[in-house]
């Protein structure tokens, strides 16, 4: 074989070598992505399971929150506040969930999350609450908040 034959084989396994090099980049990208879902997901639930704890640990929150769903109207401005405050991190919370959901392919997860926020939108405290706060929120979570109260 002389000088050009082996220069276009070498050539082409070259070409072969980047053509595999590439699909190796692709296929790591894309398992990254899935390590960054799992995380994301893995860092909502965490989210909130913390907030259930804390208020199913802290008995005097339990059951502000309890009086709170139940009878807000006999709460005093002090303990309205304490709620505000929960609420403010609950719904917080919830929003950076959402935004890091809406980003998963798996619709499941998410509509496991639409299904608890469709539940909390039913109850005069989390509507009130809504009502007072909207603003504070990203367009996002707001459209996502306002569908469920429009679609009951």
């Amino acid at each position: 074989m002389n000088m050009e034959g082996w220069s276009k084989w070498l050539t082409f396994i070259a070409n072969v070598g980047v053509f595999l090099g590439l699909v190796l980049v692709a296929y790591e990208i894309n398992q990254s992505q899935t390590q960054l879902e799992i995380s994301a997901l893995a860092d909502g639930t965490d989210n909130f399971t913390e907030a259930m704890l804390a208020l199913t640990q802290n008995e005097d929150l339990a059951k502000l929150v309890y009086r709170a769903e139940h009878n807000y109207e006999k709460l005093n401005d002090f303990e309205i506040w304490r709620v505000q405050k929960y609420l403010d991190g609950y719904v917080s919370m919830s929003e950076q969930d959402y935004l890091v959901l809406t980003k998963l392919p798996d619709e499941r997860i998410s509509s496991g999350f639409k299904h608890d926020w469709k539940i909390n939108m039913q109850m005069p405290l989390y509507k009130n609450y809504w009502s007072k706060s909207e603003l504070r929120f990203s367009p996002e979570f707001r459209d996502f908040i306002n569908k469920l109260l429009r679609d009951k």
